[in-house]
């Protein structure tokens, strides 16, 4: 009963050690030795003889080596450690978690009459009413710190639920390690400025770290993975476990849904301005851009009458495809087997290139064996065209290339003119105004310069038409008709 009525002045009703003429303390947290400057109480004013004797500091080496300004462990935690305390200790927790300092108040809501019980038994104060309980934890230090117990209350706290991590101090630690990271790649960023877009995008949407489970040092191995991948393409033709193996050590790190692949697959799409798909057919293809093969047997490149040295398998199916004039297939796969010198003997000869497949069946179905070689990119060239046209690049063959004149057009154009140094084919500016049409196709996307031809673009800009590849043929299978006995054509 004594423990419900008891007030500042009175006698504890648990074990006390102090005169009834001062701040009396409950549960036992009295101070147990002689303070400096102050007589030792007599045990028989505090009680008589039977009065118990007060509760001993524990010695010195049991002191918890990770708390050095807890004094008394033990009756720390029978002072904090009950289940009716655990809220408010929970509380205290939580703000250390928060980075904030153990100061003002803690208020509880819908406090139980025993947690309101056991608080101000702690505290020493008469019981309380009133909904919500605030507790001033100043209060609470004071009370540990005269009971000889505790110097901290954010110690004591730490005592009885375990050390606590600043999670604020963790996140800030965390996000100068991630900005050191991304700073320390802008010499390497230097080198590849057409990436620097990829690198603010992965960084503001957080893909990287998703990469990278939120480890900033498998980010960083990831990063420099990535970037030794980039530095590589784009390539004449290199399968795709070989290129992930030269950067990597491991042959398989660029497999679909590898965190690497997914990063290098949004720096491709990125730089060359798509829109990146899921689906297997568009990272095959975004590869293929780049010389890179997925699959040597699929996406192979359609020729009409070109010619190869006898002494390989492809020269042979070649020359015999040509002999009718019926239009092939070669895979990456044959042409990996041969190199520019199979088509060596060819390099006085002009080879025309095409976009569309609809050209080499017009000129199959008009001319057969009569027409000038022809290849067909199908497109935005995949692996097999890119390794072909390498092939005669190599061996000194005058390429000359025709596509659609519309945005996708311009952009597959300045491709093949840089890469392969090609010659633009019927597709300058006098070409496009002579075949454009108000009936065209309307152009929807932004125009890009034509390298070949600076007019180009503003007179298509200026119209806003496309002139497609299947407009011209006409003039296309003219040019590609051989006029002479020995196969020259005196076209330009």
């Amino acid at each position: 009963m004594l423990c419900h009525t008891a007030w500042t002045g009175h006698l504890s009703a648990l074990r006390t050690g102090g005169s009834g003429c001062r701040m009396g303390f409950a549960l036992g947290l009295e101070w147990t030795r002689t303070r400096a400057g102050h007589r030792r109480a007599s045990r028989t004013r505090a009680g008589g003889r039977n009065c118990p004797k007060p509760y001993r500091r524990l010695r010195s080496e049991w002191r918890p080596k990770a708390f050095p300004m807890i004094q008394d462990l033990q009756r720390l935690r029978q002072a904090l450690g009950k289940a009716t305390l655990a809220r408010l200790i929970q509380g205290m927790a939580a703000r250390l978690r928060s980075g904030q300092p153990l100061n003002g108040t803690l208020t509880l809501s819908d406090a139980s009459e025993q947690e309101r019980s056991a608080i101000d038994q702690f505290l020493g104060r008469r019981p309380s009413s009133g909904m919500p309980m605030v507790v001033r934890l100043a209060e609470m230090e004071r009370v540990l710190r005269e009971g000889g117990i505790c110097d901290s209350l954010c110690e004591a706290v730490q005592a009885i639920v375990g050390p606590i991590e600043n999670q604020r101090r963790v996140r800030d630690l965390a996000a100068e390690r991630w900005t050191e990271l991304f700073t320390s790649l802008e010499p390497a960023m230097a080198e590849l400025p057409e990436y620097r877009d990829w690198l603010v995008g992965i960084r503001s949407t957080g893909l990287l770290k998703k990469c990278s489970g939120g480890d900033c040092v498998s980010a960083s191995v990831l990063l420099r993975h990535t970037l030794s991948v980039l530095r590589q393409i784009p390539q004449p033709v290199v399968p795709l476990a070989e290129l992930a193996a030269r950067a990597t050590g491991d042959s398989h790190a660029l497999d679909a849904g590898k965190p690497l692949s997914t990063l290098c697959l949004r720096a491709l799409a990125q730089q060359q301005g798509l829109k990146l798909s899921r689906s297997a057919g568009f990272r095959r293809q975004l590869w293929e851009r780049v010389g890179v093969v997925v699959d040597e047997l699929s996406a192979p490149v359609l020729v009409l009458n070109l010619r190869a040295a006898r002494s390989t398998l492809v020269g042979q199916f070649l020359n015999l495809m040509a002999n009718s004039g019926e239009p092939c297939h070669l895979t990456v796969r044959q042409l990996r087997t041969v190199d520019g010198r199979a088509f060596g003997e060819w390099t006085s000869r002009t080879i025309y290139v095409c976009e569309n497949p609809s050209v080499i069946a017009a000129a199959a179905e008009r001319l057969g064996s009569r027409s000038l070689p022809l290849i067909c990119t199908a497109g935005q060239p995949a692996s097999a065209a890119q390794l072909l046209l390498g092939h005669l690049c190599q061996a000194g063959c005058r390429l000359r290339y025709h596509g659609d004149l519309d945005t996708p057009g311009i952009a597959i154009a300045n491709l093949l003119i840089r890469r392969f140094a090609m010659e633009p084919w019927r597709m300058s500016a006098a070409d496009y105004v002579s075949r454009v049409s108000l009936d065209g196709p309307p152009l929807r996307a932004r125009i890009f310069d034509a390298v070949w031809d600076d007019q180009l673009s503003r007179e298509m800009r200026s119209r806003g038409r496309a002139v497609l590849e299947e407009s011209v043929l006409d003039s296309l299978i003219s040019d590609l008709e051989c006029r002479t006995d020995d196969g020259q054509s005196r076209c330009a």
